[in-house]
This record gives C-alpha cells, sequence and structure tokens, in this order.
C-alpha cells in the first residue's frame, strides 16, 4: 500500500512540475521601450556623432515627445566598420508613455518626436505600434518607425526599434 502511495505522490509531483509555466528569463516591458537610432550625414555619410571630430555634440542632443516632455537620451560606442574610430549609437524613450497611451493595448497609436540636434536644427520621426500584454509583460505588437514619411524599422514582439536616421 506505501509503495502505490509513494508511486502516487511520484506521478502527483511529476505531473504538476510538468505544467509549471517556464520562468521569465528577461521580461519585456513597453514601458520601457526605445528607438536605437545611429544618426548620419546624408549627403557626406559620416557619423554624426562620431567619436573623433563629431559633427555635433552629442550632450546637445534633445528628443520631445509630442506633449514637449524630454525623453531620455542613452548612449552605445560602436566601431566604424574597417577601422579603429568609433562613433555614439544614441537610443530615446520610453516610447511608451503609461499615462497617455494605454489606448495602445486595444488599437495602434501614432506619436510624432521631435529631434533637436542644436538650438536652430531640428527633425522629426514618428513612431505607430499596438502593445500587447504577454505571458512575461508586455511587447508592441507592431511597432513602425518613419521619417519623412518613409518606413525606417518595422519590428513585432520586441520592445525597441533600431533605425539609420539620414539628416540632410
Amino acid at each position: 500500500m506505501r509503495r502505490i502511495q509513494a508511486i502516487g505522490a511520484f506521478i502527483l509531483l511529476l505531473h504538476s512540475s510538468c505544467n509549471k509555466p517556464p520562468t521569465c528569463e528577461q521580461p519585456m516591458f513597453v514601458q520601457q521601450s526605445e528607438i536605437v537610432v545611429t544618426f548620419m550625414d546624408k549627403s557626406t555619410g559620416r557619423y554624426l556623432y562620431s567619436e573623433i571630430h563629431p559633427l555635433y555634440n552629442k550632450d546637445r542632443l534633445k528628443v520631445f515627445d509630442q506633449y514637449g516632455n524630454s525623453l531620455v537620451i542613452l548612449s552605445l560606442s560602436n566601431l566604424i566598420p574597417n577601422t579603429s574610430d568609433g562613433y555614439n549609437v544614441l537610443s530615446f524613450g520610453n516610447i511608451y508613455d503609461s499615462k497617455t497611451d494605454a489606448s495602445a493595448f486595444n488599437s495602434e497609436l501614432c506619436k510624432t518626436y521631435l529631434i533637436r540636434y542644436s538650438s536652430s536644427e531640428a527633425d522629426t520621426v514618428q513612431t505607430c505600434f499596438k502593445a500587447k500584454n504577454t505571458r512575461c509583460g508586455s511587447t508592441f505588437e507592431t511597432l513602425k518607425v518613419y521619417h519623412r514619411g518613409q518606413i525606417l524599422a518595422s519590428v513585432e514582439n520586441k520592445t525597441s526599434a533600431q533605425i539609420t536616421l539620414l539628416k540632410d
């Protein structure tokens, strides 16, 4: 009888461990979303934020949402292919704002961002996204990034997009 109870307990333990959902290694949340940008000069092909002789000062770059709120800008250094020189890839976010963007879980939402290179030079990018809840957080079901009507990125089930922005 004890042997049957032990086998039953083992089967129950095995069954419950098999039905356990896997743990989330790195949950993603749209509240931590960003656009990762490599800025380049359209006419020369140079990186705007190269580490040696940059065309612009990365510390002066500002990004604002359509309500005038300043976004956080982060910097990451990359190597220029086939050289020992580097350039800065900059990211801005959060793209999703929980105070204003809850409707993105029901329908696509589009937003415009003002990129200010200097006090006299600016540009815009537009994002369109639809968010969804996942088992381990939330992602953008779709995230598209546009510059001057041209699509630069289209991703699914992510919280960020990478683009190269060619400045005139």
